[in-house]
């Protein structure tokens, strides 16, 4: 898997001491291996394909395509539908190798899958990020499998079902059985799921124990032993705390301040998570910045977002304190931030913790109010006694810009404004409605549960 890993092709080609074919291997041949019972350490002709499809260079260039088993190669590409095929000379020896894919009923050639990746797991991709996160990956050509357990409504994803590439199962990500089969047939995984926010971490601890850290270790452990090798955390920018020093930037290496049990289950789970990393397994971590902006599954319990809505609806801009610094990023944004780690180099992402946001929207609470009131001149801004929530931290974001070529495209204004068209266009009939509220949801959980499985 490590070669597998390194020409980021999805396969190998297997040749002996003289380059003479031998066969080949897929990630998908090693994984299939793994789920019959074969020890991680058994040699690769275990899982070696030995009568594998090939090209001869003889073939003349325009005849080649038509020269190929056509069922041959639908079997061999299996649910990625692509197959890396070598080409070898007179003497059988490899001196190149082509990627080709079945479409209909013929063969045409394509570029390789971008580093092997073709089917992505989004686990918790029903929420806020993950549906937003799940269009993305579609419009990128990926095909998006989800397990979700529907905990705040299936809303998010309900118009993607229909969709060819992409899938669903609803399950419980704190089940081994439910998520050993979720991550069959994946090249990598996505975890997402967890019971976000200080509030809603805080109703039931053990299920906050559950959720945020035990089924995270659990996935990334199962991901591990069954060789898919990209493994992406959702962890947040919260970690930070509060810093008595404003003048300065947190980065990665800064030191954690967990103020509440979400923050530390996230820190537990990013350190148990990146422990696994080795030759064939690879994590990483991404610290979000407090998320805004319009998402499919639609959030009104985030600082811009509930500020909007009650600028909108009620003619007021409550603010709390306000001299808190937070860290902000659109929800557009934050998922791009995934789909750029996981298209990035295995080797500048592999055991990487990275914050997600961008140094320029480092604001203070009143901060944000003053831009929600630009935009809604006639809301008054209404100041509060500063509540219970110690957080005040500014981060550093340069370690992603500058590894994967990453940068935030969305303003806070602008989300804003979106917000404001999407009330004015008669999306959103009550702001207040639970669905749109974690910690609502959760203290009625069991009826949203059922309203969700009854879709």
């Amino acid at each position: 898997m490590e070669a597998i890993d390194r020409n980021e092709q999805g396969s190998v080609i297997v040749v002996n001491d003289e380059e003479r074919l031998v066969g080949t291997v897929t990630d998908g041949d090693i994984r299939r291996g793994i789920l019959d019972g074969l020890d991680l350490d058994a040699s690769v002709r275990r899982v070696l394909t030995e009568d594998p499809v090939y090209i001869r260079n003889s073939w003349p260039e325009a005849d080649f395509m038509s020269n190929l088993p056509l069922q041959k190669v639908r079997e061999r590409a299996g649910s990625s539908g692509t197959l890396l095929i070598p080409v070898l000379d007179e003497n059988d020896r490899v001196i190149d190798a082509r990627n080709v894919s079945v479409t209909g009923d013929g063969i045409e050639e394509r570029p390789a899958v971008r580093n092997g990746i073709n089917r992505v797991l989004v686990i918790g991709g029903a929420g806020y990020l993950g549906s937003t996160l799940c269009r993305q990956l579609l419009d990128e050509g990926y095909e998006v499998n989800v397990l979700d357990n529907l905990l705040y409504g299936n809303h998010g994803i309900r118009s993607l079902t229909a969709h060819d590439r992409f899938s669903f199962t609803q399950g419980d990500m704190r089940n081994i059985e439910t998520v050993t089969q979720a991550i069959c047939g994946v090249d990598a995984v996505i975890y997402l799921a967890a019971l976000v926010g200080d509030p809603a971490s805080s109703i039931d601890t053990q299920k906050t124990l559950e959720m945020n850290y035990h089924a995270a270790t659990m996935a990334a452990r199962l991901c591990d032993y069954h060789q898919v090798n990209r493994f992406f955390f959702a962890s947040t920018c919260s970690v930070y705390g509060r810093t008595e020093d404003e003048s300065s930037l947190l980065t990665e290496e800064s030191k954690l301040n967990p103020l509440s049990l979400y923050t530390k289950t996230k820190i537990n789970s990013e350190k148990a998570i990146l422990e696994l990393a080795d030759n064939t397994f690879h994590p990483t971590v991404l610290r979000m910045a407090t998320v805004y902006g319009l998402s499919p599954r639609m959030r009104f319990d985030l600082v811009v977002n509930i500020l909007a809505a009650k600028a909108y609806n009620k003619g007021e801009i409550p603010i709390f304190g306000g001299n808190q610094y937070r860290p902000n990023i659109h929800v557009a944004d934050a998922t791009r931030a995934f789909i750029a780690c996981l298209e990035s180099p295995i080797e500048e992402v592999s055991g990487e913790v990275f914050n997600v946001g961008s140094n320029e929207q480092n604001y203070r609470i009143k901060e944000i109010g003053a831009i929600v009131s630009e935009c809604f001149p006639q809301a008054e801004i209404e100041p509060y006694p500063e509540e219970e929530d110690e957080r005040s931290y500014r981060v550093d974001f340069s370690k992603i810009r500058e590894t994967v070529d990453y940068e935030t495209q969305r303003t806070i204004r602008g989300a804003v404004n979106e917000i404001k068209e999407a009330f004015e266009n008669g999306k959103f009939d009550d702001f207040t409605d639970k669905r749109y509220h974690n910690y609502k949801s959760l203290q009625d959980g069991d009826s949203v549960s059922r309203s969700a499985a009854g879709n």
